[in-house]
């Protein structure tokens, strides 16, 4: 840390002098810093939260179902085995590249695990194909709708995805598509 004060001050003016004087000037600042170092955190959350959300946005597109596959104990598995060109544990790797905002390394991640499970698409392979309705509309069963609430519960999902599939699932009810559905009087839906 910088010293303002010289030699030349200190003689003039004694010790005892000085250390009054700046435990003042800390005194009158505590409040201005307080406040600064606040709006610094504040400001840094934010960031951090912005980073995480573009970050998810960026996953989204490559890996659609990456938060499945977060939450695959085989991938954590995977994560804790060393990267074979620098030796380094992949879960530090990844760490490091969501830390640096760096999407396509964290991207990089994912398709890496489907590609040494031997998926060659982002679909995980027991995940069964999506079925369609006669207008080539994806259906949903209730346990899927069941699934994608409990993955909300759990912090999974964030807010504009499920959104988006609040919005889907309005309409797949109101098209028909929702496989097993009920009507007001709990009697089951035949399509």
């Amino acid at each position: 840390m910088a010293s303002y004060l010289t030699n030349e001050d200190v003689q003039n003016f004694g010790y005892e002098l000085l250390d009054v004087a700046q435990r003042a000037g800390l005194h009158a600042l505590a409040p201005e810093l307080q406040r600064l170092h606040d709006e610094n955190q504040q400001l840094h959350d934010q960031l951090n939260a912005t980073t995480k959300t573009a970050i998810d946005r960026e996953l989204d597109a490559a890996v659609p179902n990456w938060r499945e596959i977060n939450a695959d104990e085989r991938f954590h598995q995977w994560l804790l085995q060393p990267e074979p060109y620098s030796g380094i544990i992949r879960d530090r790797l990844l760490k490091d590249a969501a830390h640096a905002a760096n999407a396509q390394r964290v991207i990089s991640f994912f398709k890496g695990f489907l590609a040494a499970a031997g998926q060659t698409s982002a679909a995980p392979a027991s995940q069964p194909r999506q079925r369609r309705s006669p207008s080539g509309q994806p259906t949903y069963s209730r346990g899927q709708i069941t699934q994608m609430a409990a993955m909300r519960r759990k912090g999974q999902i964030g807010d504009a995805e499920w959104a988006k599939w609040e919005h889907e699932l309005i309409r797949a009810g109101r098209e028909g598509r929702i496989l097993g559905a009920l009507n007001a009087d709990g009697i089951p839906v035949s399509r």
